[in-house]
């Protein structure tokens, strides 16, 4: 850096020229901060954005696997009912084929 003495002369000798220099460079400063902030904003809404969407996924995932146990817990409830049944139908089977028997040795 310039020693302050040497600054001090070179903005009272530059004149006008150095006054607009001063001000491009204020400017510039500002702008860059505007944009810093703005890029800092876009970037919390994005990450607020992509929390959002991981959660819908999350929730879609969890509804998706709760389904998929109920239809697996719902058929295999329902294969044990079919099996009761079908062990129910062949007692019943073979009571009518005792009934059957003993008509016929009665008849």
């Amino acid at each position: 850096m310039m020693p302050e003495q040497e600054l001090i002369q070179i903005l009272m000798n530059g004149g006008a020229n150095v006054a607009f220099a001063a001000f491009l460079w204020y400017q510039n400063r500002d702008q860059q901060k505007r944009a810093d902030d703005r890029e800092a904003k876009a970037d919390v809404k994005e990450r607020e954005l992509r929390d959002r969407y991981d959660k819908v996924i999350i929730d879609l995932q969890s509804r998706e696997d709760k389904m998929r146990e109920d239809v697996v817990k719902e058929i295999g409830d329902l294969d044990k009912r079919m099996t009761l049944l079908e062990q129910k139908l062949e007692h019943i089977s073979k009571v009518v084929d005792e009934i059957k028997a003993r008509f016929m040795r009665v008849g």
